[in-house]
């Protein structure tokens, strides 16, 4: 058959079976905990194993170097999307960028002790964040690390997975859907045979999650 012949019958098929466009939906059938969002994120948030920390923008940088101090970092790869300028920090941290290949810097990413990103959105009654992979924020940064630091702006938490899913998905450029839409609970997590659950083995070993 011919491609001619091929795209004809397309053509005529289409037109006697018409394609109708897909209309999502949602219905959330999980019985919410808390009155509010925050207070929901932050209880199930704190469930799946992460350490919360709640402050506010003007406070964020202090209290980002406060979690560096205790959790002991000392070589921190942190991600291009900061709400603020990483770079400038005066602190005896060594700081990496990630702001080239990982075949230019390999040797470094596998050196790192932590790593820094800032999240897209939270997922309330899941106690999830959702992080878009991009060039500003490739998708190592959040499993290259022993420990991750994510930070979270209190007014991107919503309800549920659909609606987190629908801003992830807006993050993409010209209507192209981003390469990797991942929803973090909290540490890694696996456990063998015997139920023995081991902490960082695909991921890190602690997540802190800032909400300002």
């Amino acid at each position: 058959m011919s491609r001619t012949q091929i795209l004809s019958r397309i053509k005529s098929a289409l037109n006697k079976n018409h394609i109708f466009p897909a209309n999502p939906h949602y219905k959330n059938v999980l019985n919410p905990q808390n009155q509010d969002l925050l207070s929901e994120y932050k209880y199930f948030q704190a469930i799946n194993k992460a350490t919360i920390i709640d402050t506010t923008l003007q406070k964020l940088p202090e209290d980002v170097l406060k979690t560096f101090d205790s959790i002991g970092a000392q070589r921190v790869l942190y991600a291009l999307n900061l709400p603020f300028d990483f770079s400038k920090f005066e602190c005896g941290i060594e700081k990496i960028p990630y702001d080239k290949n990982i075949e230019v810097i390999r040797s470094e990413l596998f050196k790192v002790d932590t790593s820094i990103l800032r999240a897209v959105c939270g997922i309330a009654n899941l106690g999830i964040v959702g992080v878009v992979s991009s060039p500003n924020c490739p998708r190592l940064s959040s499993l290259i690390a022993p420990n991750c630091v994510i930070l979270l702006d209190k007014t991107m938490i919503v309800q549920n997975l659909f609606e987190g899913t629908q801003i992830l998905k807006n993050q993409g450029k010209d209507g192209k859907l981003p390469t990797n839409l991942l929803f973090i609970a909290g540490p890694s997590r696996t456990a063998d045979i015997e139920l023995q659950t081991v902490f960082g083995v695909h991921g890190p070993q602690k997540v802190t999650v800032i909400l300002y």
